[in-house]
């Protein structure tokens, strides 16, 4: 009687279906496939955004340059060729590409548009500083890129010149400092990085115009100094207010360095000399043991390029810092207060106030548990004390290499003759975008550095 019942059940279902059959593969919740959505919210997007944007500079973008610029060394397999600039269109091509992909500046400007259409002007300013992190970091490691006809349906974008990307940028952070004081309830907790908190996203915004206005310094001199010392005084206020990525002890969520360094390249990656020995352990440096672990003599000691694994005498990272379990969940610093200070000190001393550098150095160097320098170090001598400071405080952050092509600080022997007998000056494009945008300008011609040449903003190559 049971089975009756099924079958009259079944059979009447079948009916129904022939007689629908033109809307029964149809209609919400069957066309629509739930692991690939069409559609999303912003809020869904910014968490995108956000853990797109922490692979981005805390991925291999951040370790290749903490090589390139000789804070770590790659002492094993492929990290031993890249340590001494043997690259190709290959090694960040997924880079590249995250730039303007999901995750990259599409969902970004999807969130602004949405925002901005439900009347949010923080929401909107957020997605704004957004942008201007994304592209002009970009900017920074690529120099020409698409900007003004990305993330539209143009699908061979042309490339934009590095100087009017950051033009453009700053622009862009312009408009998201008015915005995020505007009418709106912004992301509220959705926001991993801030909790939406708008007066830490202005400042935020304040910090990267100074960055930019630092990259425009070998060619705009003095007034990108003046606007930059400008910004950075409205920068991020204190460490309350750093700008941290998101993690936790969820595996997916785990720390970038931890992965790679524990998890999945363990022999790959150790600490360079350059910073380690030369710099931290000659001055008895308080947090070499929050960098640094003791290597297998128990010292702390870093390894030159070429220098292949030895962990008797190459030490790792410390724990907190990405080292050993205990740090999988470390959040690593994006932008902080002490750059700021250091911001600022870099950018008085170029506009002429020493007093006002040196008051800065000295803020910064007294919150790290280091002597603060005394008023007799001046000129050449202050700003090595400042970039020095800087180096070190900027472990682990890409903004480094754009602060040594800069200053030439500290003085880097090139790991290899591979890029003209300098350090390094840019990485490759994607080959993606090589391959399929017509407009790909080739890599930039420099005969000082045949192997990629320089950005716009490096035409003074480092000594």
């Amino acid at each position: 009687m049971r089975t009756s019942s099924k079958l009259l059940v079944i059979g009447a279902l079948l009916a129904l279906g022939s007689a629908a059959c033109s809307d029964w593969l149809s209609g919400p919740g069957v066309t629509n496939d739930p692991n690939a959505p069409s559609t999303a919210s912003r809020d869904q997007r910014l968490a995108a955004v956000q853990a797109g944007m922490t692979a981005q500079l805390t991925g291999a973008l951040a370790r290749t340059a903490c090589m390139w610029m000789q804070q770590c060394a790659g002492v094993d397999r492929q990290y031993a060729t890249l340590e001494k600039y043997n690259t190709t269109e290959d090694d960040f091509d997924t880079e590249f590409s995250q730039v303007y992909s999901g995750g990259g500046l599409v969902d970004i400007r999807a969130i602004a548009s949405d925002a901005l259409g439900a009347g949010d002007s923080v929401y909107t300013g957020v997605a704004k500083v957004l942008e201007a992190l994304d592209v002009g970091t970009a900017a920074d490691l690529w120099g020409d890129i698409p900007y003004s006809q990305a993330a539209g349906n143009n699908g061979t974008p042309v490339f934009d010149k590095q100087q009017d990307i950051y033009l453009r940028v700053l622009a862009v952070l312009d408009t998201a400092i008015t915005d995020l004081a505007g009418k709106g309830s912004g992301p509220g907790g959705i926001d991993l990085w801030y909790g939406g908190d708008h007066t830490k996203w202005s400042e935020l915004a304040h910090t990267l115009k100074a960055r930019f206005y630092l990259h425009l310094a070998e060619r705009n001199g003095v007034p990108a100094y003046t606007s930059a010392l400008a910004e950075a005084n409205q920068g991020i206020s204190s460490a309350s207010h750093d700008l941290v990525s998101f993690q936790s002890t969820v595996t997916s969520e785990n720390n970038l360095w931890y992965q790679f360094q524990v998890v999945q390249r363990d022999t790959y990656l150790r600490m360079g000399a350059q910073l380690v020995d030369s710099i931290m352990v000659a001055r008895n440096d308080p947090r070499l043991s929050v960098y640094f672990a003791k290597d297998g003599n128990g010292l702390y000691q870093g390894a030159v390029p070429g220098q292949a694994y030895n962990p008797a005498t190459e030490s790792n990272l410390a724990d907190a810092r990405g080292g050993t379990d205990a740090g999988k969940a470390f959040r690593q610093p994006l932008a902080t207060h002490a750059e700021v200070q250091l911001i600022i000190a870099e950018a008085a001393f170029r506009t002429g106030d020493q007093a006002t550098a040196l008051a800065s150095l000295n803020a910064e160097r007294t919150t790290a548990g280091l002597p603060t320098i005394p008023n007799t170090v001046v000129d050449s001598a202050l700003v090595d004390s400042i970039m020095i400071e800087k180096y070190v405080v900027m472990f682990q952050n890409i903004e480094t290499w754009n602060d040594y092509k800069r200053e030439c600080r500290p003085r880097l022997v090139p790991a290899s003759s591979a890029a003209g007998g300098q350090v390094i000056g840019r990485p490759l494009y994607g080959s993606s975008e090589a391959n399929v945008n017509p407009n790909f300008p080739g890599e930039p011609p420099n005969a000082l550095n045949s192997l990629n040449g320089r950005n716009w903003n490096d035409p003074d190559p480092c000594p």
